[in-house]
């Protein structure tokens, strides 16, 4: 009897704070949220809930009275509809600080905004005790979250809208085109499937042009560097294409597609961001083009923006023969030194270091990390749409000659690679 009332009670409290929409997402009745550290109060009790990759939506407007960290002039700061390009309000230690891109408390959101606020360390370089895998620490931001105001309640299984700029368009996981992954036998031990959904967790902040990008990239949030986010994106495209009878990868596949759905609403604010640059900025197409196949969005699956890896590759008469070729930047002094001959690559380009031998450095930086995406874009078809066969081509010449990437993702070209396409 005891028992039956405690629960009677426990179900009345709990009604108190909560409710179910006609579509079944929860809805709470909250005066504050709380994401990574970050916390947003609010004016007055309100309506809130969770999209089904984790982050926090509030219906509005409301009034969201304060933030905590607490902003300081150029701390902690907070954006709405933060827009995609050079400048940035979050920390001024992040190159381009503009402090009228920041937002000031207490701050009325409406449908259609986004909040995204940051918590900075006190000193770059430090390393937290949740700082990611592959993060050097050369920014100055722990975390980043974002806070979506909606008209109503969400479907319960929808994604977030993208963060940046101000397209909105929203997809639910039933959309998604499941029966177009692969269902491949893996060839190999597997990576760490709870590694990897970590990787994933958190918003990538990643809206800035060209290299200054990596001091935007938060400690907790995702690696630094565009070498390591590459090879995120590459094992993840590969994991995902395997037989996967007990829902493993599923929460691996929703972080995933949020990211596509993300790195869509980045160029739709600025499409000239992810600029050929040695090593910083690939691995931001294919998330876009695997969000489009699985939402069936066909805007997503023929995006038009500049992307590294279109950048750095071109069909061309190299020294050796090879007509695949890559280039460390189209502008740059040591541009196209595979058309020069390797013995004179110390001196080709300038006197400041941008020679062949540079270039070439880069050139090996790169290659591992792109054979994954180029493989899932082969088993996926969507070669055709990722529009620049030079990328493939190079990819191939890559693995004949080279013959590097990490071991999934080498032991998956092995089985999978001849059969692609």
């Amino acid at each position: 009897m005891k028992a039956a009332l405690a629960t009677l009670v426990w179900l009345g409290l709990f009604s108190l704070g909560h409710t179910q929409t006609d579509n079944d997402a929860s809805v709470w009745t909250k005066q504050s949220v709380s994401q990574y550290g970050v916390t947003w109060t609010f004016s007055q009790s309100v309506q809130v809930g969770r999209f089904i990759t984790g982050d926090w939506w509030v219906v509005g407007p409301v009034t969201v009275a304060s933030v905590s960290p607490a902003p300081t002039a150029e701390r902690h700061g907070s954006a709405v509809n933060p827009p995609a390009g050079d400048k940035q309000g979050y920390d001024s230690r992040i190159a381009h600080f503009d402090a009228s891109l920041r937002a000031t408390f207490p701050r009325t959101l409406k449908p259609g905004e986004s909040l995204v606020s940051v918590a900075s360390v006190d000193k770059v370089g430090d390393r937290t005790p949740d700082t990611v895998d592959g993060q050097y620490c050369r920014g100055p931001l722990r975390t980043a979250a974002v806070l979506t105001c909606l008209s109503e309640p969400p479907a319960k299984d929808a994604f977030r809208p993208a963060y940046v700029g101000t397209w909105r368009e929203m997809f639910t996981a039933s959309q998604l085109r499941r029966d177009l992954l692969s269902a491949l036998d893996a060839p190999d031990a597997v990576p760490d499937v709870r590694q990897y959904e970590r990787y994933l967790e958190r918003i990538w902040l990643d809206h800035q042009r060209q290299w200054v990008n990596r001091m935007m990239h938060p400690l907790e949030n995702m690696p630094d560097y565009g070498r390591e986010i590459t090879n995120i994106v590459s094992n993840v495209a590969l994991m995902l294409l395997l037989d996967d009878p007990n829902g493993r990868m599923e929460t691996l596949l929703l972080r995933y597609v949020q990211k596509g759905i993300d790195y869509y609403g980045v160029v739709q604010s600025d499409d000239n961001l992810w600029i050929a640059n040695g090593g910083h900025n690939s691995g931001r197409k294919w998330p876009i083009l695997f969000a489009g196949l699985m939402l069936g969005h066909e805007g997503m699956k023929n995006v038009d923006a500049t992307f590294q890896e279109d950048q750095q590759t071109y069909h061309g008469k190299g020294f050796r023969g090879q007509n695949a070729l890559w280039t460390i930047a189209p502008n740059n002094a040591n541009a196209r030194h595979e058309e020069a001959d390797p013995s004179a690559w110390e001196t080709f380009g300038d006197n400041k270091g941008n020679n062949g031998i540079k270039a070439e450095g880069y050139r090996k930086l790169n290659g591992p990390t792109w054979v994954g995406q180029a493989l899932a874009a082969r088993l996926t078809g969507m070669v055709g749409y990722w529009s620049h066969p030079a990328y493939f081509d190079y990819v191939d010449r890559w693995w004949q000659e080279e013959q590097k990437a990490n071991d999934f993702v080498t032991s998956m070209w092995k089985a999978y690679g001849e059969k692609a396409d």
